[in-house]
């Protein structure tokens, strides 16, 4: 999509206009998609996987270990959590989901 930026910057808002635009919420912002001019920086944090009531942690892992799920592509941090998972509920008896 492109805009005449030098005509929208010459537009002034008038104050009908601007009781029109919509609040921004909170979990508007969380979405959010940073840029620096057209680079894009790094997108809103992801939405947590379902049963997920805490933040995020952060785990240290081998270089090889790593480098074997990121090969994967996309999604191997959910899956590096699954096999995790996989392994909490062996060591409790559980069955495996």
């Amino acid at each position: 999509m492109k805009s005449d930026l030098v005509k929208m910057d010459a537009h002034a808002i008038t104050s009908e206009e601007y009781d029109e635009i919509p609040e921004l919420t909170d979990s508007m912002l969380e979405r959010v998609d940073f840029y620096s001019g057209d680079r894009f920086v790094r997108r809103g944090p992801p939405d947590m996987a379902p049963g997920m009531t805490d933040g995020p942690d952060t785990i240290r892992l081998l270089p090889d270990v790593a480098a074997h799920f990121r090969a994967q592509g996309p999604g191997w941090q959910a899956r590096v959590n699954a096999l995790l998972l996989e392994a909490v509920e062996r060591e409790r008896g559980e069955t495996p989901r």
